[in-house]
């Protein structure tokens, strides 16, 4: 029987594995995705990374990430529905889904 969709998009614990650089979220289906930390700051949905109202943003022509950009310095819950990250450059105005999580986790692979 196939696992209801819910279940594929409720984290039951994030954590951090700092030696292979990379956001540890393990799904209420019992899956584990280790999504790489360059993964997640590319994947950044604010306006100024991800673009708004038509205009590209940072990350549209692929430029190399900075010192600090790809350093997860904290992360925390945002209501029931998503993650906020706070990365080593100051950046914190992203908030990542949970469906959006299991997506990155997805194209990274199961841990």
């Amino acid at each position: 029987m196939p696992i209801p969709a819910p279940d594929r998009t409720r984290p039951l614990r994030f954590d951090y594995d700092e030696p292979q650089r990379a956001l540890l979220v393990e799904w209420a289906d019992g899956t584990v995705h280790r999504i790489p930390f360059p993964v997640l700051r590319r994947a950044c949905p604010c306006a100024v990374c991800a673009g708004e109202m038509g205009s590209p943003g940072r990350f549209a022509a692929g430029p190399e990430l900075g010192a600090g950009e790809d350093d997860l310095a904290d992360i925390g819950l945002v209501g029931a529905y998503g993650l906020n990250a706070v990365w080593g450059d100051g950046h914190s105005t992203g908030i990542y889904t949970f469906e959006r999580l299991r997506e990155l986790g997805e194209r990274a692979g199961v841990a």
